[in-house]
């Protein structure tokens, strides 16, 4: 379904024209960039590891690895310390002036590397980086998502147990600018650090959680795309 739309809404010539011209604006210390958005995909169970670096939304190889996250279940652990260590090395080899995020995704407890999660939280905290938490289904350790997200600056908790909700979480960033500001956007880039344990083979909203992930970073993708690329 998500080539078509990629296919039918996106020009097929995006991905070869020449990238978009980057503007830097420096108010009083601030240095600011506007540029494309790029996502980046961690994927942890009981190690971590890199599905995709950050790159533009309309990257054929960056959707491809998107809709194959099910290919990366595995495990018998969830190291959630791992997967924040990882997404912010990615983090820290962005632009000074670019925003940070990372969506963290998990449905179970943190069994691995229990003791590091929150020194992983203070190195994403000293590289500027914003962590979000989304709780997927009913079993994830709420009370550890909200511990992670108050240590960081603006973080928020979401819960979600369809593939609607999951999206709109995803987009609530890009989707609260008006339309006439698009254009003014300020470049971020995103890492979707998702539980990869095999837990996530579980069904929610009619499908395997993992599943469900995958569709909403699609559609992410191309949200990304038609708006902020």
């Amino acid at each position: 379904m998500f080539q078509f739309l990629f296919k039918n809404r996106i020009s097929p010539t995006v991905a070869i024209q020449p990238r978009p011209a980057v503007r830097i604006v420096r108010t009083s210390s601030v240095r600011k960039i506007f540029a494309p958005d790029r996502i980046g995909l961690v994927g942890f169970h009981d190690p971590a590891f890199v599905i995709a670096r950050p790159a533009e939304p309309f990257k054929g190889w960056l959707q491809e690895r998107a809709q194959k996250l099910h290919d990366k279940l595995g495990g018998g652990g969830t190291n959630i310390a791992a997967g924040l260590r990882l997404s912010t090395e990615l983090l820290e080899q962005t632009p000074p002036g670019v925003l940070r995020r990372i969506w963290l995704l998990s449905d179970g407890e943190a069994n691995r590397e229990v003791e590091g999660i929150m020194p992983a939280i203070e190195r994403a905290k000293a590289a500027r980086v914003n962590v979000n938490c989304i709780g997927i289904g009913n079993k994830f350790d709420e009370a550890l998502l909200r511990r992670i997200v108050d240590a960081c600056h603006n973080g928020k908790f979401v819960p979600i147990t369809t593939l609607r909700e999951l999206t709109d979480a995803l987009l609530a960033r890009g989707t609260s600018d008006a339309p006439q500001r698009l254009r003014h956007h300020r470049s971020e880039t995103t890492v979707i650090a998702c539980d990869c344990s095999l837990s996530m083979s579980e069904q929610m909203d009619g499908k395997p959680k993992i599943k469900v992930v995958e569709e909403a970073v699609m559609r992410l993708l191309l949200h990304k795309h038609r708006n902020f690329a």
